[in-house]
């Protein structure tokens, strides 16, 4: 069996000794910030988990009926369709089809983070709180592309990760 570090119990009962490794506290108040803890990590992933399907979702329909991430002024689309990128030399698929492929894929990589963030702290969120590196991590994902949203987006994209980073934080803070 691998120690992980110190344990979280709380102290119930006085005549319960704690394991090896464990810190003890104040039984309601390490369960409320602890429970707090765990439902504003799960809400962090919740806008993520949305945005991220949806996008990859309206892309998707974008293949075959283009109407999400199409451009607005009709004339630009076959000109997207008609050149290539560049990064790929002759072979090129057009702008067209590398623009859906970002988009897909973004919105997959998104979805995929949040659905493994929320999978984590709904099994076992002693586990987010073992591993040092996972809160850290989440917030700067998400302040990542909240940075990126900021500067590329529109407001939905900045609702979405900023909230997520929100949640983050404050989960991090009160299972610090």
């Amino acid at each position: 069996m691998h120690d992980y570090g110190p344990t979280l119990e709380l102290a119930t009962s006085p005549r319960r000794a704690p394991s090896r490794g464990s810190r003890t506290i104040s039984g309601r108040t390490a369960a409320v910030n602890w429970g707090a803890a765990q439902a504003w990590f799960i809400a962090g992933t919740i806008p993520l988990i949305l945005a991220g399907g949806l996008h990859a979702l309206y892309t998707l329909r974008d293949t075959v009926r283009p109407t999400y991430f199409t451009p607005i002024d009709r004339s630009a689309r076959p000109v997207v369709e008609g050149t290539g990128i560049r990064l790929v030399g002759k072979a090129t698929p057009s702008m067209w089809k590398v623009w859906l492929g970002v988009n897909i894929t973004h919105g997959l990589g998104i979805f995929t983070f949040g659905l493994l963030c929320l999978l984590i702290a709904t099994d076992d969120f002693a586990l987010v709180e073992r591993i040092d590196a996972i809160r850290p991590l989440t917030i700067a994902f998400s302040a990542a592309l909240l940075a990126v949203s900021l500067r590329f987006f529109f407001y939905g994209p900045v609702i979405v990760t900023g909230t997520a980073t929100a949640c983050f934080t404050i989960a991090a803070v009160l299972s610090a």
